[in-house]
């Protein structure tokens, strides 16, 4: 369990895309953790903190804390940009706008419909980046 706002913020968003069901299910790489990449599909987590806002003058006034969750669909290249896209698609529809994360007093928001973006082909995968914004009010 996290000691600070910022920690829980991360797990709490690393616990909604373990939550995400997938058929089949795809192996996922989370920072900071070791992993090997296998031949076929799988998700990269990355936890993108912004600048945290004060609210207010006085010293414990409530702070925004917000970023991106960028979860990455990647598949091997040669089978097209289809099925990479639509997993982008289920990982955006499993971080709705709208979704309320609640964890050890931290109550976390996705105030944007997440972006699925373009494919990105390298010379042996497609990655398609689903980009979640959220925000948190402590």
């Amino acid at each position: 369990m996290a000691a600070t706002v910022e920690a829980t913020i991360a797990e709490l968003l690393f616990a909604r895309a373990a939550a995400l069901v997938l058929n089949p299910v795809l192996p996922v790489a989370y920072p900071g953790r070791s992993f090997t990449a296998p031949a076929g599909p799988y998700l990269r987590v990355d936890f993108i903190p912004n600048r945290t806002d004060n609210l207010g003058l006085a010293y414990d006034a409530t702070a925004r804390h917000q970023g991106i969750l960028q979860v990455m669909a990647i598949y091997p290249v040669g089978a097209g940009i289809i099925k990479a896209t639509d997993t982008g698609g289920l990982i955006a529809s499993h971080f709705a706008k709208g979704t309320i994360l609640y964890g050890s007093g931290v109550k976390l928001k996705v105030y944007q419909k997440p972006s699925v973006g373009g494919p990105l082909i390298e010379p042996d995968r497609v990655n398609v980046p689903v980009t979640v914004q959220w925000r948190s009010f402590n």
